[in-house]
């Protein structure tokens, strides 16, 4: 009936029911929620994923290994993918693997993947993505749903970044995914950054800083379907510098010397070359409309100083003209004092002139009266 109802589940593509195992591995530096009793299989299709918060002992952690948990039927060439998580649900690291390499066909128990030393801050998350297929490789990761939960198991949609669903206490199917971790505490390396974007036309240009010595490098760009390419990455100083011209997650990882393995990714889409053609365009646009400008300002600059010397000129002619107006002024308030005393003269001398004319006027009657006189004796003689 048990092998009966496994074939039933794995048509369904859902949980899947199997005898419990019978041990648990455990280690002085393995990390788990689960209580080591097998109760059901998880697996779907991408980008759904089975994913375990951990927090660990220590502020850093180098990560060497995964405990997993489940069942595999192996078939085809594909492949499953182990991601770590920041926090923030930031990939720091992910990584490609054959299930043949890992798993034993149709075999349930415990199985470990280990990884280059990854070195994680704080919280972190571990995402197994078992890529199911209906021809393929079909990976079923084990649940423990026997409480108390730790409420820090989840499906997560990985082409997205968020949380799917909680399987915590309060969900309608809590348990704990059987996935554990193995690492050590570890001094806190320096940090890998994002410097800059150049978005192309035909590629993505980003420019990562890490201050440290370096044994490795890499990126890894993660397609919307799920597949995966190795992207060129060069050195250059303290700088890593990542081409593409490719769309998804873009996975990049520094192995630092005396720490491990750290990364981080970035999201990257056409929108934003995109994005870059319309600013490009814009661009053109505004370039030609400022050498046209330029050539306005530059025939301003010329008019502008043709104006100067217009002006200074005018400037030079005005001053001339009121040295010229000041004179005329000058001219003119001495005419009007020469006026003054013209006047003042000519007052006098019509006071003159009336006093002549009543003198010769007082000397003619005087004479006419003397010749008056003169003819009268004389007539009076005769």
């Amino acid at each position: 009936m048990k092998k009966f109802r496994f074939v039933l589940l794995l048509l369904a593509f859902s949980t899947l029911f199997l005898n419990p195992a019978p041990g648990v591995y455990a280690s002085p530096f393995e990390l788990a929620h689960d209580d080591g009793e097998f109760d059901y299989g998880w697996s779907d299709f991408y980008p759904y994923a089975a994913t375990v918060r951990f927090s660990p002992p220590s502020q850093s952690w180098r990560i060497t290994g995964i405990r997993l948990h489940g069942v595999c039927i192996l078939r085809g060439s594909q492949v499953f993918y182990v991601e770590i998580w920041d926090a923030n649900l930031n990939t720091k690291y992910q990584s490609a693997f054959s299930p043949s390499s890992v798993f034993k066909n149709a075999t349930l128990d415990w199985y470990t993947i280990e990884l280059p030393n990854i070195v994680v801050t704080g919280d972190f998350y571990v995402v197994i993505v078992p890529m199911f297929t209906l021809d393929g490789a079909q990976l079923w990761i084990s649940i423990d749903d026997d409480p108390p939960f730790s409420n820090s198991s989840f499906i997560v949609n990985v082409g997205e970044h968020t949380i799917h669903v909680s399987l915590n206490a309060t969900s309608k199917r809590p348990g704990d995914f059987m996935i554990r971790v193995v690492g050590e505490p570890t001094p806190s390396p320096p940090e890998l950054r994002l410097a800059s974007i150049e978005a192309g036309v035909d590629e993505t240009v980003l420019t990562f800083t890490y201050p440290g010595e370096l044994a490795g490098f890499g990126a890894r760009l993660v397609k919307p379907d799920g597949s995966s390419v190795e992207e060129n990455v060069t050195r250059v100083g303290e700088n890593l510098v990542v081409r593409t011209g490719g769309e998804g997650l873009l996975n990049v990882f520094a192995v630092a010397k005396g720490f491990g393995t750290i990364g981080m990714s970035i999201r990257l889409n056409h929108s934003l070359r995109t994005a870059y053609r319309a600013l490009f365009e814009n661009y053109t646009v505004l370039k030609h409309d400022a050498e046209s400008m330029c050539e306005q300002i530059g025939s301003l600059i010329k008019d502008s100083g043709e104006l100067r010397l217009q002006l200074s000129q005018s400037q030079a002619l005005i001053r001339v003209q009121d040295e010229r107006i000041n004179e005329l002024l000058g001219n003119v308030s001495s005419l009007r004092s020469e006026l003054d005393n013209v006047r003042a003269e000519a007052s006098r001398l019509r006071g003159e002139s009336t006093l002549l004319a009543a003198g010769l006027v007082f000397a003619i009657i005087v004479s006419s009266l003397l010749g008056f006189l003169e003819v009268g004796r004389r007539w009076r003689r005769r």
